[in-house]
């Protein structure tokens, strides 16, 4: 992401971080299964079925890679004034990292990158980013994260586009970035990239928002675009890399407001959180999220030091349920938790050949001195639902019923 003070950037955390208390999930997210090690038979990705009479595998096409660039210094998601302060130490760490020319954005809070190299369907190298106008929320509390702001992407001729192309060198010659990459067949190679150019002429892009979901084309935050990625490809399945890769919590009432602004913030599609019994708590689809106009939330303020407490109110919603009287849930997915699971798998792979992660056979490979893991995917067929024909729980598969 774009880097302003890095007090405002602890918080703009859309889709490059988010806020929770939940422990790691261990590589293995679901029952493994070995897609893509055979040539006997079609694999089908999340949302389509294998083509009736199908004996073998179209031909490895082309080559899909994320890369996950982990914060400099890990981040501490107990508190939100936890959370600053080690953004605070995060950003510290990362000048140091840019003035030794190990990388060349600090990325303090983290970052994804995306990539497909593949003939006619190649994607160059981009990523979602943003911000710039976080001052505008600075005495809202959580509202700088509710908050959307102007996006655009990397692939796009700029300063920040030389720049990411000399980032991701550097980072693969330091290490510092963990590749995750798939081998794919020409149509799954022709969905992805049906999928960037629509997000790209529907310009998508330009809205850079936490709550927002990528392939309804509301917009997304770093990692939730790459996660968007592999969500409409199908190359995994999105109730099984969800629990892993993204963060959730429930953000009491007290913690946020607008200060100073129009008193809401707009609906997004991942306001969504697992509520810890297998289901998922949602706010009323399509309507904006109360916030107070006339008092601040000062950053670092005592309030701060809980996600929730006594000091939440109820919010002026009718026909709320009692669990989300005060407080609302948010999920988005964390370039820090995709790199810790990617280095597991990879550490894994790399000691016994292979290993089993999110329904997938991984193995180890080493592009430079950064560490890659790869699937050979190129038995999966592409999802065929809509982009938008999406389920509304981020932990469920968009095809689910």
């Amino acid at each position: 992401m774009k880097r302003s003070a890095f007090w405002f950037s602890s918080w703009m955390l859309v889709g490059c971080g988010a806020a929770s208390t939940q422990p790691a999930v261990s590589i293995d997210g679901a029952i493994p299964v070995d897609a893509g090690t055979t040539d006997s038979a079609i694999v089908t990705g999340a949302g389509d079925t294998a083509q009736p009479g199908s004996t073998s595998c179209p031909q490895i096409a082309g080559r899909l890679t994320l890369y996950a660039i982990a914060p400099p210094a890990s981040l501490d998601w107990s508190t939100p004034n936890k959370l600053l302060n080690s953004v605070v130490a995060s950003a510290t760490k990362g000048d140091m990292l840019t003035a030794s020319a190990q990388a060349k954005l600090a990325h303090e809070i983290g970052h994804m990158n995306e990539e497909l190299d593949c003939g006619e369907f190649s994607i160059p190298l981009t990523g979602q980013t943003g911000g710039g106008n976080e001052w505008e929320s600075a005495a809202s509390g959580f509202g700088i994260v509710l908050q959307e702001t102007a996006g655009t992407l990397q692939e796009f001729p700029s300063q920040e586009h030389d720049d990411t192309i000399t980032d991701i060198q550097l980072r693969q010659t330091s290490g510092l970035v963990t590749r995750i990459s798939f081998d794919v067949n020409a149509a799954m190679c022709q969905r992805i990239k049906t999928f960037h150019d629509e997000y790209v002429q529907k310009s998508a892009y330009v809205h850079y928002g936490s709550l927002d979901r990528a392939r309804r084309f509301e917009g997304a935050g770093c990692a939730t675009f790459g996660a968007g990625i592999i969500d409409v490809s199908g190359l995994l399945r999105r109730s099984v890399y969800s629990p892993v890769w993204a963060r959730s919590v429930l953000v009491g009432s007290a913690r946020f407001s607008d200060f100073l602004g129009p008193g809401y913030y707009a609906y997004g599609s991942d306001l969504v959180a697992p509520d810890g019994t297998g289901k998922s708590l949602f706010w009323p689809k399509g309507v904006a999220v109360p916030a107070s106009s006339s008092s601040a939330v000062i950053l670092t303020s005592a309030v701060l030091d809980a996600w929730t407490g006594s000091e939440d109110m109820p919010f002026a919603v009718a026909g709320l349920p009692s669990a989300l009287a005060t407080q609302i849930p948010f999920s988005l997915y964390d370039p820090e938790l995709m790199a810790e699971w990617a280095e597991k798998v990879w550490a894994e792979a790399d000691s016994k050949g292979s290993a089993s992660a999110l329904g997938a056979l991984w193995t180890a490979n080493i592009v430079d001195h950064a560490h890659e893991i790869v699937y050979d995917a190129h038995c999966v067929q592409p999802q065929t639902i809509a982009f938008e024909a999406d389920n509304d729980d981020l932990f469920k598969d968009a095809d689910a019923p």
